[in-house]
């Protein structure tokens, strides 16, 4: 506690920090003209100190913080003893000193008490347009940085409290619906005024000082608790790996994180070369969404600020598709390559997890991938541009010990934004909604499966009416693998009919057209299953055929739940599991050899996985299954070199009759599902989605099995 500052103070301090972002957000909320604001809630709101660290926030979107904080200190830094009271910033370039894509303004205010800086206010809101090649300007059409909008390093707004006409006649000049963008703009503006008022006033009830002290202390607090929580976690490297896509290419993103003590490094090296599309990423904005995931996961029960930050490193070599230079493309940077590296540092940081019996009371927090990463939104102009946000309805993946939420990316929140109701979407845009329902068999297999997406259907609505369509999607063949046995869940799908012919449309196609007549189809992907499928309640199953969210076939042939008159039939769903099993084991090849099986009493000594077990044996560390005790190798071999392996190719009828998904056949190269059973029991162990014939990897290397 800070020397003088007793606990009920800081905490009301706090309460009063947190609650005035609150306001600042509630004035945005009120003065805003565009639905992505007002509506769907796509902006934030964070406090700093007076040397630019977060203290407070309030956002549906918090993977704003890192790079709000990032363009602070850009200010601070370029302008220094210049900074004067009245003055207000924006920046929004990703390149330099921006937010995290060009849409993304993020507005800043130092807070003044006469000449002397106390504090900063930020907000960073959606707008509809910042120019560009493309209404919306997301334009996957474009190959480098100047093609994609108007870029803005950290420049004066508001100069003495008066606006620096300059700068905003430039800046609307280039931009789509200037009206919009301007009233938008300045509710931000407005909402950092609301919020300096509110801490001046803050400070002269409490006193410069104790505000000081309260500041440094709820930072303070925050980072010692990450930290601890760290230092609860096996020490050692967790790796994990997936694919972006373009089209008929796909782009490798490779994560290990480093436990080392109280610090998590997250080192993307090995990841493919920057690219000439839009999804380029920078090492900040994967940072400043991966971060949100840290926080939610192992210190959610402590504010956001600085000191969540700080325990957290990425490393990614410049050059990569982590680490792009100008003049990349990089308007969609935080979301096809920002957010599959926020997915692996995750997944990452599960396996760690895992691994920490001393740390079981966060076991709970342990998900599967969820279906953030496989969004599928669109981009419609005709007249004005707006934006379908339900292309964010993504299902969670399967949990500890519950099923994924549907029709959002994560167990944990955020982003959390608001979807429009459809009467709304249709009294503000020219369109009709035809259905907006969830998807059935859409959220992967396993003891726990992947929540339900969205999928739903709109024509344009008026004779003369004529969209010009943008689509911004994620995994339409390559979906998120399952965790701890769970299979993947379904992918994305753009669809268009025209004349009772309806064609596929790609993840990042430019220019379609939709007229009176057509139909604009979208089915979003959805997060994996957790665990073996066949360990699943049986009545959990039934559950979800009565409820729509599994097919009676899918519980057939991948849970092996036979259903009669409406309810379980228990001899033949033993039977269909065993067949299930069998069938596992007749199409899986090896291990080549087999160690010999640890004493079945052996106590466990750790975890290489939540189903793989290590013990004694011999005088050796043993791997085996947690489930029967077969063993599966010994330290510091990987577990896998122990198991059965079975291939299939996505896209084909004996992916789906394996998984209950649906994939299309990529055409540049098969993407496989390879799944690890337990030569014993068959136990689905693992499974993994690669691209071609990449070989498995030792990806969990806790130290008290590889050595340090």
């Amino acid at each position: 506690m800070a020397e003088g500052l007793d606990p009920i103070t800081l905490e009301v301090v706090r309460n009063r920090l947190q609650h005035l972002t609150r306001e600042m957000a509630a004035a945005i909320v009120k003065t805003a003209v565009s639905p992505l604001i007002s509506e769907a809630r796509d902006f934030s709101c964070i406090l700093y100190d007076a040397a630019g660290r977060i203290v407070a926030t309030a956002s549906t979107v918090p993977f704003h913080f890192g790079v709000c904080a990032g363009a602070v200190a850009a200010v601070l830094a370029r302008f220094g003893r210049r900074i004067a009271p009245g003055d207000v910033f924006l920046a929004n370039d990703p390149h330099d000193g921006g937010g995290l894509h060009l849409q993304d303004v993020v507005v800043m205010r130092p807070i003044f008490r006469g000449r002397m800086r106390i504090g900063w206010a930020s907000a960073s809101g959606h707008m509809v347009d910042m120019g560009g090649m493309v209404p919306g300007s997301f334009a996957p059409g474009a190959r480098d940085c100047y093609q994609e909008g108007v870029r803005v390093p950290p420049v004066r707004i508001l100069s003495a409290g008066e606006p620096v006409d300059d700068v905003w006649r430039l800046l609307l000049n280039n931009v789509r619906q200037p009206a919009t963008v301007e009233m938008d703009l300045k509710s931000l503006v407005a909402g950092t005024h609301v919020a300096a008022e509110k801490v001046l006033e803050l400070e002269r009830e409490v006193g410069p000082g104790v505000l000081r002290a309260a500041l440094h202390a709820i930072r303070r607090r925050s980072e010692r608790v990450l930290r601890a929580r760290i230092a609860e976690l096996p020490r050692g490297e967790y790796c994990h790996r997936g694919w972006v896509e373009f089209d008929e290419e796909a782009f490798l993103v490779r994560c290990t994180l480093l436990v080392h003590g109280r610090e998590l490094v997250f080192d993307y090296s090995g990841s493919a070369s920057e690219c000439p599309y839009f999804f380029n990423s920078k090492p900040e904005i994967v940072r400043s969404e991966l971060v949100v995931r840290v926080h939610q996961i192992l210190a959610a029960d402590v504010p956001f600020t600085d000191g969540i930050l700080r325990p957290v490193r990425v490393v990614a070599p410049e050059g990569s598709i982590v680490n792009a230079r100008p003049p990349a493309p990089i308007a969609a940077a935080h979301m096809h390559v920002g957010l599959m590296a926020m997915e692996l540092g995750e997944t990452c940081l599960k396996k760690a997890l895992a691994c920490a019996l001393r740390a079981s009371g966060l076991a709970e927090r342990i998900t599967a991938p969820g279906g953030t990463t496989g969004m599928g939104l669109s981009s419609w102009h005709g007249g004005e541009t707006f934006l379908v946000m339900d292309g964010n309805a993504v299902g969670a993946g399967g949990a500890w010990d519950r099923d994924g939420i549907d029709m959002t990316g994560s167990h944990y929140g955020g982003p959390g934004l608001v979807y429009p109701d459809v009467e709304t979407v249709e009294q503000t845009y020219p369109v009709r909604y035809l259905y907006k329902r969830l998807r059935r068999d859409a959220g992967g297999a396993g003891r726990f499966r992947g929540g339900a997406s969205v999928e739903a259907a709109f024509t344009a609505y008026g004779e003369a009416t004529r969209l010009e369509g943008t689509t911004l999607g994620m995994r339409r063949a390559i979906p998120l693998a399952g965790l701890f046995g769970g299979y993947p869940g379904a992918c994305t799908a753009f669809d268009l009919e025209r004349d009772g012919v309806t064609r596929s449309l790609g993840l990042n196609a430019g220019g379609i057209p939709l007229g009176p007549g057509d139909v604009f189809r979208f089915a979003n992907a959805s997060g994996s299953g957790l665990g073996d499928p066949l360990e699943r309640e049986p009545e959990r199953v039934l559950a979800d055929v009565r409820e729509g969210y599994v097919s009676a076939e899918t519980a057939r042939t991948v849970y092996g739940v036979v259903l009669g008159h409406g309810t379980v039939d228990p001899e033949e769903t033993r039977a269909a599991r065993d067949a299930i099993r069998s069938r596992r084991l007749a199409r899986g090849r090896g291990p080549e050899t087999r160690i010999e099986d640890p004493p079945r009493a052996a106590t466990p000594v750790g975890r290489l996985s939540a189903v793989v077990e290590v013990v004694r044996g011999g005088g050796a560390l043993v791997a085996r299954c947690a489930a029967c005790g077969a063993g599966l190798a010994r330290a510091p071999e990987s577990w896998k070199a122990g198991a059965a392996v079975a291939e299939t190719t996505l896209g084909t009828p004996a992916y789906t009759a394996v998984t209950g998904a649906t994939a299309p056949l990529r055409a540049a190269g098969a993407v496989v599902l390879r799944e690890h059973f337990c030569p014993g029991c068959a136990r689905l162990l693992e499974t993994e989605v690669v691209v071609g014939g990449t070989p498995p990897e030792a990806d969990v290397q806790p130290e008290f099995w590889v050595g340090p």
